[in-house]
């Protein structure tokens, strides 16, 4: 109904965090088994691929200090 008439739709809205987060952790881990110390320049993109349904992408430039 929220979809027809407009507004925030909380459930979507939480599942959205929960996925950035995810994706976070994801990257973060990623960078670890490759043996960096840090990610510089991180980047999240979300963007809908239709209605009702989004993508998230997260990179960033995984780094190793001397």
């Amino acid at each position: 109904m929220k979809n027809i008439v407009g507004g925030e739709i909380s459930e979507y809205t939480k599942l959205q965090a929960d996925s950035r987060e995810q994706a976070l952790q994801r990257m973060i881990q990623d960078a670890q088994r490759m043996g960096a110390d840090a990610i510089v320049s991180a980047r999240i993109t979300t963007s809908m691929v239709m209605q009702g349904a989004s993508e998230i992408l997260v990179y960033g430039t995984a780094v190793k200090l001397k």
